[in-house]
């Protein structure tokens, strides 16, 4: 068996999603991979990798060229 999966991504991915769309809903701007990294007390590596994954399950997406490009397209229920 493997680890139970919390609406299909991982206890990190959510909460790496709720802390990207609390910061959205305090200052209504999406935070930089740097600023995300910060809040979350991980790597820039990692944060990278943790937006990553999001995308990859449908919860974010990405816009070229901009250093605010994280969109969220799901929230967790």
């Amino acid at each position: 068996m493997g680890k139970r999966k919390t609406e299909g991504i991982t206890e990190p991915q959510a909460n790496t999603l709720r802390t990207i769309c609390a910061i959205v809903d305090g200052t209504g701007l999406t935070p930089t991979v740097k600023e995300l990294a910060d809040a979350l007390g991980i790597s820039h590596a990692s944060a990278h990798e943790q937006i990553a994954q999001l995308v990859r399950k449908g919860y974010l997406k990405k816009e070229d060229r901009k250093a605010r490009s994280i969109v969220v397209v799901r929230r967790l229920a």
